[in-house]
């Protein structure tokens, strides 16, 4: 069972032998739900050492979970199968958390007023 703010790497698949590291960004009422099939998910990729962050971007690393530093993309929100959850890695920083709070704020346009 996962929760929300939990690291995690895919299963492996022809188009990703390795998997791809994630967010879960799905509740903990519907991450534990039997009866839902999917999650929302935040996905990210390794991060090449030149490359710049973009704007809808954040970087976590080890105090996150990840093995490596990992890009995530808060500008797409995913819908994946539970099944394709793999190897939980660990759990996202609070201060982490915050930062993408903030950008999905930002990308998504959202006022809170």
């Amino acid at each position: 069972m996962s929760r929300q703010w939990e690291t995690w790497m895919t299963r492996g698949d022809e188009q990703g032998p390795h998997g791809h590291p994630l967010i879960v960004f799905s509740n903990d009422e519907a991450s534990s739900d039997a009866n839902r099939a999917s999650l929302n998910v935040l996905f990210g990729s390794t991060k090449r050492p030149a490359a710049a962050i973009r704007p809808f971007e954040i970087v976590c690393d080890e105090a996150d979970g990840f093995e490596k530093s990992t890009v995530i993309d808060c500008s797409r929100i995913y819908f994946i199968s539970k099944g394709k959850l793999g190897r939980r890695l660990g759990s996202v920083s609070r201060a982490r958390r915050v930062q993408a709070c903030r950008r999905i704020a930002e990308v998504f346009r959202f006022v809170f007023q």
